[in-house]
């Protein structure tokens, strides 16, 4: 697969997870940095411990809806309350992840992201519920412009594992 599909397969896969939200919820806070053994193992500790969180919330993803973006809005609503639990899960599992001082900046590129993906989360249920012509004006705009949001290729830079654009 070429990786602007990787990409896009990614993208959909995150922003169906993050149309879960809604303005109702606040955007998750990034786990704070706490003090940790100086190792040169704290930060891919680190890495492996959230890409893992990831790749579990992935495969659940996966098993809900397929791992497709554009699902039907009556689907999308159907599968709300679901995708919120398991954003929340992730979120609250996350946030008990200790961060290493020196994985700071790695912190800060996942909490970029979230940030953005609660932005698509919020865009998509208002369009939802203002029917189904908004909701495919959404979902059309989020095909044009979630792949090449930065905070993607923050992720990856900073070593998180493609499944982290799950959340």
């Amino acid at each position: 697969m070429g990786r602007m599909r990787a990409v896009a397969v990614a993208v959909s896969s995150c922003v169906l997870v993050a149309a879960c939200s809604s303005a109702q919820h606040p955007a998750a806070a990034g786990p704070a940095p706490v003090p940790s053994p100086s190792s040169s193992d704290a930060v891919p500790q680190y890495l492996t411990a959230v890409n893992a969180l990831c790749d579990e919330l992935a495969q659940k993803i996966t098993a809900l809806n397929g791992g497709k973006f554009d699902i039907p809005r009556k689907d999308f609503l159907a599968q709300l309350p679901r995708h919120s639990k398991l954003r929340d899960d992730f979120d609250r599992q996350l946030a008990a992840i200790a961060v290493p001082p020196a994985a700071a900046a790695k912190a800060r590129a996942l909490a970029t992201y979230i940030a953005f993906a609660n932005k698509l989360d919020a865009a998509r249920l208002r369009a939802a519920r203002r029917g189904a012509a908004a909701y495919r004006r959404e979902i059309d705009a989020e095909k044009k412009t979630a792949a090449s949001d930065p905070s993607i290729a923050g992720l990856t830079a900073a070593g998180f594992s493609q499944s982290c654009t799950a959340r």
